[in-house]
């Protein structure tokens, strides 16, 4: 089967303002972890040449990235659609999302994780970020930016979401996606942080309210447990690519602490300083290992649910943490568990 790369993420940098008790990627003030100006345009440049159509800039905080606005410029020129991931909370960030518009970028995406700035701060642990992030947000809606929010639930913020919804409405944001935590980087110690079933049953009720009221409410591939969406779908490793700032490439976001010499055994094509992007995604063991589990039959208990075709078994990356392999299982946090006896 031929497999057509449409979208890349490019992770510039782990550099990053705000030190979230989530973080996957261990993002901190002080990590001088980032991407050489030079390999993200010959990145792009490589992306553009294979018809790639999408581009997110993420981090960290790309905002403290000294080459994205030429990364930007370049990407848009090339008449790819550019969407920035962001908390904002960087000095002059009016002025600079304004030049990144004007260099064509479409999107940006800010991460709020509470309805008050008590319950925002004690996730991302910076005084006044709640703050500093609605104003970035009013500067790019004044840019005429697409803006959305997103929200990762845990176990002491995720009964705000409603609210974290509705307070995105009055300020101009009518998208909000929902965003599973994972348990890797800095997420790896506060594991019990986690929503539990009945929290996840609770959350799933939240959603369906706001949908119903007209809330434009997104769930991605991770939280396809939650049986939410009626043609659910991952896209990992088959349209879609992450890129790390040492140029590893992952599946997906929720893959990205999950290396290929640990899932498969080599890192061959798998890091974009040895091959070309396009070597890469056709020949990758990783993503092809990932390929081939997204394309062959489901097993027990999972193939004979009468739920499958709403959860398609869950979250693989989610899998792959709980088990250390490509395991054919269900997600961890199956809502069908007590069905299976388990």
């Amino acid at each position: 089967m031929e497999f057509r790369l449409q979208e890349i993420k490019l992770e510039v940098t782990y550099r990053c303002p705000l030190t979230c008790i989530h973080c996957s990627s261990d993002a901190m003030p002080s990590s001088n972890v980032e991407m050489r100006q030079e390999d993200c345009l010959r990145i792009l440049q490589e992306a553009l040449a294979m018809g790639v159509e999408r581009v997110a800039f993420s981090g960290g905080e790309p905002l403290v990235w000294n080459g994205l606005e030429d990364a930007v410029a370049l990407a848009s020129h090339g008449g790819m659609y550019v969407s920035l991931y962001t908390s904002g909370n960087v000095e002059s960030a009016a002025g600079k999302l304004e030049r990144l518009a004007k260099s064509g970028m479409k999107t940006c995406v800010f991460s709020v994780f509470g309805a008050t700035e008590e319950s925002h701060e004690l996730i991302t642990r910076k005084k006044g970020s709640y703050q500093i992030t609605r104003a970035a947000v009013s500067a790019a809606l004044e840019c005429n930016l697409e803006v959305e929010l997103h929200f990762v639930p845990l176990v002491g913020n995720f009964t705000e979401f409603s609210e974290v919804a509705k307070a995105a409405k009055s300020w101009g944001v009518s998208k909000v996606s929902v965003l599973r935590f994972v348990p890797q980087g800095r997420g790896c110690l506060i594991r019990g942080h986690a929503l539990n079933r009945m929290q996840n049953l609770q959350l799933k009720r939240a959603i369906e309210e706001l949908r119903a009221q007209g809330f434009s409410i997104r769930t991605g591939s991770p939280y396809n447990f939650l049986m939410l969406n009626d043609q659910p779908k991952c896209a990992s490793g088959i349209d879609r690519l992450i890129i790390g700032p040492d140029l590893r490439i992952y599946p997906c976001d929720a893959f990205k602490q999950i290396k290929a010499e640990e899932l498969v055994g080599t890192t061959q094509f798998s890091i974009l300083e040895n091959d070309s992007l396009s070597d890469c995604w056709r020949n990758s063991h990783y993503l092809n290992a990932v390929r081939r589990y997204l394309s062959t039959p489901f097993e027990e208990p999972c193939r004979s649910c009468n739920a499958l075709s709403k959860c398609l078994s869950g979250c693989l990356a989610q899998k792959v943490i709980e088990h250390g392999h490509l395991a054919k299982k269900p997600d961890p946090m199956c809502l069908m568990m007590r069905d299976f006896g388990k």
